[in-house]
């Protein structure tokens, strides 16, 4: 890209409206949301870019313009090492339908060859676990975008978030009385962040296809997972990073359906040196920092109706001096994440865990970052993790590099804080973003009942509770006979009190004692009257029943949230290339 200018002009609006209105799942078998629609998102990324390429926002002695044109440069230099090392291993057999949405002459697999300057870059990411098909047409639309752009495009492995399990939700049974099963692929452990994570037990997680294709043997039809698998197993003998195995796996997938995504680790990212200095920038301000941050929140509080002051996020906080910084810090192999504490002493800046000083950076407001980037870089090979939070990632992401960044429907929801953050903080618009999601259900077909079913037996009980009377057979005894009457005589009475409620006297008060006999009876007689309809009761209970059993089976059967790996390969496929070549507008 040539150099340009800086501008302070900005076509958009410093800030947009807060709304409570977010983007929902969609409903249905195989359908995708996609705000703005997919059409529109190269040109929202083109947007972006001319945008962001000439602005001279101060980063701690640098344009906003030129930590881009630096960070773009780092990150897609570490993407394509980790890339390169993760995919060493022979490929699986490619599929020709994703091919279908690639520009002619483009080479599977090349969009990453680009020379960065001179193409797009559109970016996703999300934690390396089994997630559901929702998020994985994620990477789909970042691979599609990139590939109809000739463009390049990026999935951040985030593995700074905690894994929370080892294991993933299973149907299991038979298919009108299935039960949610749960297998597990490693030991558990405690909570932990997924750069930590070490396979535990090899024989569970080479085991894991093999059980829980077992467990799913009822299900009628062939999931992706024995397939997916060994990929994940075969990078376990070079690794026993548990976050690399899974990235390993399904990267390897994706190439074989013809996406071409880099993949980066946002531990990595936290690394390199554009990020140091864009969080230096952060610790050199953070007092103000911290004041935008937590009155954004409190915003999103208020127009959200939260009352909990641990979500969304908790505010940063402040003590003697010591402001909370929106990064995480522990040492390598530890299973807690510590807050960052900073203070200003001077013209340094020191870092605290919440117990002790881990770094001293020589730093303040209106100081150049190169010194205190150069002490932060002292702290990996001391295996201190200094580490972003999620919102510092997507502000980073979406302002240093990205020129669109693809969120799930959390992201979006949890970003209108960060749009605010930035317009308040850096006094910029912040660049749009896509939100996108999928849903798709397992091959099972629907039992055949709905929730009106339900509703309207439960109706039906209530009826014979109540009216029992109107469902009696004609051939009714004597007895019988005259508690229908009896019924129709107790609600004549009360009708006609009703309508000429008598004054009140003394006469009335003993009235009010004859309407709740009247009631009292009214009861009775419906409880004796209902005990006559006992066989159609019993029907309609079981048909109750049956219903649902029935719908709980379909509830079950169709989870959208379901590891994307139980999917068939051919259903995954065809929504995928379908949701890909939707971005060609």
């Amino acid at each position: 890209m040539p150099e340009t200018r800086c501008s302070t002009k900005d076509p958009l609006p410093l800030e947009r409206p807060w709304s409570r209105e977010h983007v929902h799942a969609s409903r249905g078998d195989e359908k995708y949301v996609a705000v703005p629609p997919l059409a529109d998102a190269v040109e929202l990324a083109h947007r972006n870019r001319e945008r962001l390429a000439t602005s001279c926002i101060d980063v701690q002695g640098r344009e906003l313009s030129t930590i881009r044109r630096w960070a773009r440069r780092e990150v897609l230099r570490e993407a394509r090492q980790y890339t390169d090392g993760l995919l060493s291993e022979a490929p699986l057999e490619r599929h020709a339908e994703f091919d279908k949405s690639r520009p002619e002459n483009q080479p599977p697999g090349s969009s990453a060859l680009y020379d960065a300057a001179e193409t797009a870059l559109y970016v996703g990411g999300h934690q390396p676990t089994l997630f559901h098909p929702g998020v994985w047409v994620k990477n789909f639309v970042v691979g599609g975008l990139a590939q109809h752009d000739r463009a390049i495009g990026l999935n951040l492995v985030v593995d700074t978030d905690t894994l929370s399990g080892t294991t993933v939700r299973v149907p299991t049974g038979m298919r009108d009385a299935p039960r949610m099963a749960t297998i597990a692929f490693d030991e558990p452990r405690p909570r932990q962040p997924w750069e930590e994570a070490k396979i535990a037990n090899r024989d569970l997680f080479g085991s894991f296809a093999e059980r829980t294709t077992a467990a799913m043997a009822n299900c009628g039809f062939s999931a992706l997972l024995p397939d997916f698998w060994p990929a994940a197993v075969r990078r376990s003998t070079r690794t026993d990073s548990l976050a690399e195995c899974l990235t390993a796996a399904r990267s390897a997938w994706e190439r074989s359906w013809g996406l071409s995504n880099l993949e980066l680790p946002v531990s990595r990212l936290c690394t390199i040196e554009p990020f140091l200095w864009f969080s230096a920038h952060l610790l050199a301000h953070l007092p103000r920092f911290q004041a935008v941050y937590n009155e954004v929140l409190r915003e999103f509080r208020l127009i959200n109706r939260v009352r909990s002051r641990m979500h969304p996020v908790p505010d940063l906080r402040e003590d003697d001096g010591w402001f909370e910084a929106p990064f995480r810090v522990w040492r390598a192999g530890d299973h807690v994440r510590r807050p960052v504490f900073a203070r200003q002493f001077e013209g340094e800046i020191r870092l605290s865990d919440g117990e002790t000083i881990f770094a001293e950076l020589p730093l303040s407001p209106g100081k150049d970052a190169c010194c205190a980037v150069a002490e932060l870089q002292k702290l990996a090979p001391q295996g201190i993790r200094f580490r972003t939070r999620a919102l510092t990632t997507t502000m980073f992401a979406r302002l240093c590099f990205a020129d669109l960044f693809v969120h799930g429907i959390g992201g979006s929801k949890y970003d209108q804080m960060t749009d605010r953050i930035v317009a308040r903080f850096f006094g910029l618009a912040a660049p749009e973003f896509l939100t996108m999601s999928a849903t798709l259900q397992l091959p099972v077909p629907d039992l055949p009942v709905v929730p009106e079913d339900n509703n309207r037996l439960q109706r039906q009980l209530r009826e014979l509770d109540y009216n029992s009377d109107r469902h009696l057979p004609s051939n009714l005894s004597a007895a019988e006979r005259g508690l229908v009457a009896e019924k129709l005589r107790l609600i004549n009475e009360q009708n006609s009190i009703e309508r000429e409620p008598p004054p009140m006297t003394e006469g009335a008060a003993r009235n009010t004692g004859a309407g709740y006999d009247r009631f009292r009876r009214l009861q009775q007689v419906n409880r004796q009257l209902a005990a006559l309809t006992q066989g159609n009761r019993r029907r309609i209970e079981e048909e109750l029943s049956r219903t649902r059993q029935q719908l709980a089976a379909n509830s079950i059967w169709h989870d959208r949230e379901y590891a994307f790996c139980l999917y068939p390969a051919e259903k995954l496929k065809r929504f995928m290339n379908h949701v890909c070549t939707s971005t060609l507008g």
